[in-house]
């Protein structure tokens, strides 16, 4: 385990037990206003360095994959086996200098060249990218950009682009990371049957008798399919003729966390309109509603966790708003302690009543101006989220706009991919909602 990894679960462990050593003293007493501030300050640093610790496990996970030399190659890789020459814009750069742009690049390089691809496409698309306005492709470049695509006016497919995107996604989907994410598909839509009768159950008879009858009619269908996203970022024409500035990883970058915010909020809260149908959304959405307005007590947690059917419990996430965590944690028992702790264990996900649950920005917290729980409001769900299925469309498009803001210096990149989602199964799932 990386050293700052553990240092972090380390200081976490230890202000959990400062804060369980404080509860301890003060079982089935009323706790002084110091005291609750205290241990609310260490409840807050054992969450805060867990999930740095968590974010750092899933940035190491991540970096293990982009920089994988069998799926990833380096800009400044000298493959020649001795120093290799670098020209730029006419100037040979040494070895020294080479170093140093290496070391003071803002961006790793990585493009990736899957085995249906090759090292001339790679080389074409990097020129691409970087071309300025008065540059254009030679026709070696036109035709390894061109190789296995149909005509497009003008877009150019990277076909091992997606994947590295979907990757970054996931630090800002919860839903991406918990959710069925389907194999890409080439075109059309994605279709699956489902049952729409269920047989009754068999009935205990005689040798003569036949049971309960029940007629099968036709199955009906779930449909996905993948809907258009679409975004821009424009990028200063002063720093793409710079060695030192990686273009294609700050497209990259830009285009995930571009995307990743309006797919999460569609898996979430999509009306499936030209979008995703959100988890919130779905149709039959079985709910428990808790006891009173205003307000959620620890057996509506209880009871909200074991509405689940025992069939999706042992896959069972919780998919929620920080705020529902932070107003949890401090609801107490009848002995007075807090009935939540979170987990600590290295590798292990924090749970709710021992079960994981994944946080997402663009679930909404249900709280009014005053902290107070609103009416009506859906503020957690629980769930098999397999049965929650994302696709999306085989390729991804990227346009580059050369003229269009040349009065500010810059080149505009277009990206375009497409995607869709919903729960195929609603019984799967159980909303938390506070009473009207």
């Amino acid at each position: 385990m990386d050293l700052e990894i553990k240092r972090l679960y380390d200081e976490a462990n230890v202000a959990h037990t400062a804060a369980m050593a404080i509860l301890n003293e003060y079982k089935g007493k009323d706790l002084p206003t110091d005291k609750q501030a205290e241990v609310d300050k260490l409840l807050d640093d054992v969450e805060g360095k867990t999930g740095l610790a968590k974010q750092r496990e899933r940035a190491a996970e991540a970096d293990a994959f982009l920089n994988d030399p069998a799926t990833r190659k380096s800009f400044f890789e000298d493959k020649s086996g001795a120093c290799a020459e670098v020209t730029w814009q006419g100037k040979k750069i040494d070895p020294a200098e080479l170093t140093q742009m290496k070391a003071s690049s803002p961006f790793p390089y990585f493009l990736a060249t899957s085995e249906t691809g090759s090292q001339e496409y790679a080389k074409a698309f990097k020129h691409f990218m970087r071309a300025s306005k008065d540059q254009r492709l030679s026709e070696q470049d036109q035709k390894a950009l061109s190789a296995g695509d149909m005509a497009g006016g003008g877009y150019l497919v990277q076909d091992t682009y997606l994947t590295a995107i979907l990757v970054k996604a996931r630090a800002v989907s919860a839903m991406r990371t918990i959710s069925n994410v389907l194999p890409p598909i080439p075109s059309g839509s994605l279709i699956t049957p489902t049952e729409e009768s269920l047989f009754s159950d068999a009935t205990w008879t005689t040798e003569i008798l036949t049971g309960s009858e029940d007629t099968v009619t036709p199955f009906g269908q779930k449909k996905l399919t993948p809907k258009p996203l679409a975004k821009m970022v424009k990028v200063s024409n002063t720093l793409l003729r710079s060695p030192t500035f990686d273009a294609e990883a700050y497209v990259q970058n830009r285009f995930a966390y571009k995307f990743g915010i309006p797919e999460e909020n569609a898996f979430v809260n999509g009306s499936g309109v030209n979008e995703p149908l959100g988890i919130l959304k779905t149709a039959s959405l079985p709910s428990y509603i808790t006891a009173a307005s205003n307000v959620v007590t620890g057996d509506d947690v209880i009871n909200w966790i074991y509405s689940l059917p025992a069939a999706y419990a042992p896959q069972a996430k919780i998919l929620t708003n920080r705020a529902f965590l932070r107003k949890v944690r401090i609801l107490k028992d009848g002995l007075g302690g807090y009935i939540w702790q979170p987990g600590l264990a290295a590798g292990m996900p924090g749970s709710l009543l021992d079960v994981p649950y994944a946080l997402s920005d663009q679930f909404d917290d249900g709280l009014d101006g005053s902290d107070v729980w609103e009416d009506s409001a859906n503020i957690a769900v629980i769930g098999d989220f397999s049965y929650y299925w994302i696709v999306d469309a085989l390729g991804m498009t990227i346009q580059r706009l050369n003229e269009l803001y040349a009065a500010s210096n810059q080149v505009g990149y277009i990206g375009r991919k497409e995607c869709d989602g919903m729960a195929v199964l609603a019984e799967a799932f159980y909303a938390l909602h506070i009473k009207d």
